[in-house]
């Protein structure tokens, strides 16, 4: 004890020289004397993250949803009832004024059941050249599909240009009872029974094909509606489709068959 009161300086310096030997060598190996260790079997929790707020999803939903996709609308080519014309413009009726369809019946008694009578024949003679307009349709593909349905069917099909429509008419028939069958067959297009032949259109048409195959006169309707041309009519007198652009006023038609003629189409002026 005499020995460390007269030498206390120097074994304080050893001391700390001591701990700061030991200290180093517990850094360098990793060793924490301090550390409490766990019981046996059981490891220390591993503290988780919380997600940031816009990471978190609602419940139920999907890591990633997929993008919500445009409706597609289909509408068929033939309605199962097909429009009918407007009164067509001046100068492009028939010879003789179509007859208007009978009114419906009125109600029937209770139990009992009546239908509308079929439309009637203009007046005239019983023999000479009849037909039964089924329908007309601004869209010239309707008026096609309608015509190649009843061609199906047996019937004798004409399609003609009224103004801006394509119309549908089954004949032409010798006989005015024909005519009235036919029309009774085909009642549910609201059919019409007008007599004589068609008249040429008296308005000014740009025909911008002929063709004898359906798919070849679809086809050039469908790429002039595709570039904005129209209105589009059809012409179809067996055995030639005859795809027409127009009625054209007079001051538009310059600058229409220009337009034609840059998308690639020999144009014919028809009057």
């Amino acid at each position: 004890m005499r020995w460390l009161r007269e030498n206390w300086i120097d074994a304080l310096i050893f001391a700390v020289f001591a701990v700061t030997v030991v200290g180093i060598v517990l850094f360098l190996t990793g060793v924490n004397p301090f550390k409490t260790k766990a019981p046996s079997g059981v490891t220390a929790p591993v503290p988780i993250a919380s997600p940031a707020p816009d990471e978190t999803a609602p419940a139920g939903a999907d890591a990633e949803a997929p993008a919500a996709e445009e409706p597609v609308t289909v509408v068929p080519l033939l309605p199962a009832a097909p429009e009918t014309a407007t009164e067509p413009p001046a100068g492009a009726a028939p010879s003789e004024p179509a007859a208007a369809t009978a009114p419906a019946a009125t109600a029937a008694p209770a139990g009992r059941t009546e239908t509308a009578p079929p439309p009637a024949a203009p007046a005239g003679p019983e023999t000479g050249i009849f037909r039964v307009s089924v329908g007309a349709f601004g869209n010239p593909l309707n008026a096609l599909a309608l015509a190649q349905k009843l061609e199906a069917q047996g019937y004798a099909v004409r399609l003609e240009p009224v103004g801006r429509v394509t119309r549908v008419a089954v004949g032409p028939f010798t006989r005015r009872g024909d005519a009235v069958q036919a029309a009774e067959r085909l009642a549910g297009y609201e059919p019409q029974i007008y007599r004589g032949d068609s008249p040429e259109p008296t308005q000014t048409y740009l025909q911008v094909g002929a063709f004898k195959q359906l798919a070849s006169a679809e086809a050039t309707v469908r790429t002039l509606r595709d570039q904005g041309i129209g209105p589009v009519v059809l012409q179809y007198r067996k055995p030639w489709i005859k795809v027409w652009v127009g009625p054209v006023a007079a001051d538009q038609l310059t600058a229409l068959k220009r337009r034609l003629v840059e998308a690639g189409f020999e144009v014919v002026e028809v009057r």
